[in-house]
């Protein structure tokens, strides 16, 4: 009998799990077309530094996403890889879902990290999929996000010169 309820309780975590569609670097890079297009959001990529992060938050006035399980990270945007075409600067707020079959992000105040996310009505929002991530799906920090310490040098030199416009 406990076999039986520790198999359904592995069951219920993998069918509840969040799944990732495989990207590359550029895919996901250049993946505001198809968010631009589909949600009328925009993508950013950037090198932020989380000051803060708080639970239980509801997302800003109209925000697609309601309810109070929400984690807001206050970050400093350090260095913009890629921003919404028009917008100067970055809002200092970024929310995810707190539920990890929502894809939702945990990470830690005071560390840096490489993240991706959309921008709709001025609020930041993102989630694992779609982060930029190392080319090597067998790697260990790919479906994971990249603490900034950890993206590799080639990476780093790679940013800033992907173009999207060839992937039209």
């Amino acid at each position: 009998m406990k076999t039986l309820i520790i198999t359904i309780a592995v069951y219920i975590s993998i069918t509840h799990a969040c799944k990732c569609k495989t990207q590359t670097t550029e895919e996901s890079f250049c993946a505001a077309d198809w968010g631009k297009r589909i949600f009328k959001a925009f993508l950013d990529v950037s090198h932020v530094r989380v000051k803060l992060r708080v639970s239980k938050q509801p997302m800003p006035p109209g925000s697609a996403r309601k309810g109070l399980n929400n984690l807001r990270y206050a970050v400093n945007h350090v260095r913009v890889y890629k921003r919404p075409n028009g917008a100067p600067n970055l809002p200092a707020e970024i929310y995810t879902p707190s539920e990890p079959p929502a894809c939702g992000l945990i990470i830690d105040a005071g560390k840096e990290y490489l993240l991706a996310g959309k921008i709709h009505n001025g609020t930041l929002h993102t989630v694992l999929c779609g982060q930029v991530l190392v080319d090597n799906p067998t790697e260990e920090l790919y479906e994971n996000v990249l603490e900034w310490s950890k993206v590799p040098k080639q990476l780093q030199e790679k940013l800033p010169t992907i173009n999207c416009e060839q992937k039209e």
